[in-house]
């Protein structure tokens, strides 16, 4: 049976820099798992213990902008 006390976590494939986040659960028996990169297949984060880590998301970031950073600023 699972508390009531979940955090977010955030992970960083060591394969090809893709950032993850995912909810960490505690739970009163023992759990094991692993997750693995969307984009190369690499473990980003594997666990045990009484601990569980569920809705894996890709981190999105904005996209650079390349260009002139003061336009209009003289």
């Amino acid at each position: 049976m699972a508390n009531s006390i979940w955090t977010i976590e955030e992970f960083t494939c060591t394969g090809c820099s893709m950032n993850y986040t995912a909810t960490r659960e505690e739970h009163a028996e023992p759990h094991a798992g692993s997750f693995k990169c969307a984009i190369c297949g690499s473990v980003v984060h594997s666990w045990s213990g009484k601990h569980h880590f569920f809705g894996w998301q890709a981190v999105r970031t904005k996209p650079a902008v390349f260009g002139r950073r003061w336009a209009g600023v003289q």
